[in-house]
């Protein structure tokens, strides 16, 4: 039973990640590519899906999307230093605009 509702949860996360893809995508085309890390080819596949089609990719056992913060001693110096509270929110931006795809 538990597994059948993590199952559940990870195909509810993969559906609703690939939906705000799409989302992002028709807002602004190369800000999404941009926060996503993701290419054009990719962007154009995921654009071009149906909900059908969207559906059946989510239904994937596995998390489609991955984390782009791997650095832990980047974040946690990032949020463990006191002195720049207000800077957070950039050094973080800067840490994800850094990310590899």
């Amino acid at each position: 039973m538990a597994q059948q509702t993590v199952l559940a949860e990870l195909q509810e996360i993969n559906l609703s990640y690939l939906l705000l893809v799409q989302k992002l995508l028709n807002e602004d085309r190369e800000l999404a590519l941009f926060r996503l890390k993701i290419d054009e080819e990719l962007a154009d596949f995921i654009g071009d899906l149906s909900i059908r089609e969207l559906t059946m990719l989510a239904k994937q056992p596995q998390v489609l999307l991955r984390p782009c913060l791997c650095d832990v001693t980047a974040l946690r110096e990032v949020l463990s230093n006191n002195k720049a509270e207000g800077m957070r929110e950039t050094h973080l931006a800067m840490l994800m605009a850094a990310a590899t795809a």
